[in-house]
């Protein structure tokens, strides 16, 4: 430590100087504890962003795939009804001109 008090007074100071720095040291321990934790959360959110980010990639990528399958099958279904009502047409054609 330093040389040793002349009297009580500079003992009082001198184990309030103590005291304050034991706590200041504390303080500073648990921060640096605090700056460690929160530099792995940090760390374990930048990963499951990274993550995260990758999925909705996968998940956009399926959407306008099915959604381009959907447009594709809306688009064959009106063919297919486009067709039926022409074949219904020329059987009731058929059956008129057979009457």
């Amino acid at each position: 430590m330093g040389t040793m008090p002349v009297n009580k007074n500079e003992q009082n100071l001198q184990e309030n100087y103590n005291l304050n720095f034991n706590l200041l040291e504390e303080r500073v321990i648990r921060l640096v504890d605090i700056v460690k934790s929160l530099k792995l959360a940090n760390q374990s959110l930048s990963e499951e962003n990274q993550m995260l980010k990758h999925q909705l990639m996968k998940v956009e990528s399926s959407l306008v795939a099915e959604t381009r399958d959907l447009e594709e099958l809306s688009q064959e279904k009106m063919m297919t009804r486009m067709l039926v009502d022409d074949l219904i047409k020329s059987i009731d054609s058929l059956v008129d001109q057979k009457e």
